[in-house]
């Protein structure tokens, strides 16, 4: 966890972007529409690549954060 946090801080906010969505992309249009909720609650049904893309950067982190839990925690369901 410690290691994804300091990789995190050591991107530029275009990279956290890019692997926000390519993480997203991975995952169901469930997680996708959660995502959405938590992070533009005014329009749900928004893109998800456009509400990354209007995220402000201090978010950036925490969300790629959560993505990585995600996407960590059905790999592993997947896995056993």
């Amino acid at each position: 966890m410690l290691k994804s946090i300091i990789v995190g801080n050591l991107m530029t906010p275009k990279q956290k972007r890019t692997e926000i969505k390519r993480i997203l992309h991975l995952l169901e249009p469930g997680n996708r529409k959660m995502f959405n909720r938590m992070y533009h609650h005014e329009n749900i049904d928004e893109d998800t690549d456009v509400v990354v893309d209007k995220m402000p950067d201090e978010k950036l982190i925490w969300a790629l954060k959560q993505c990585q839990n995600s996407y960590y925690r059905i790999f592993k369901i997947l896995m056993k």
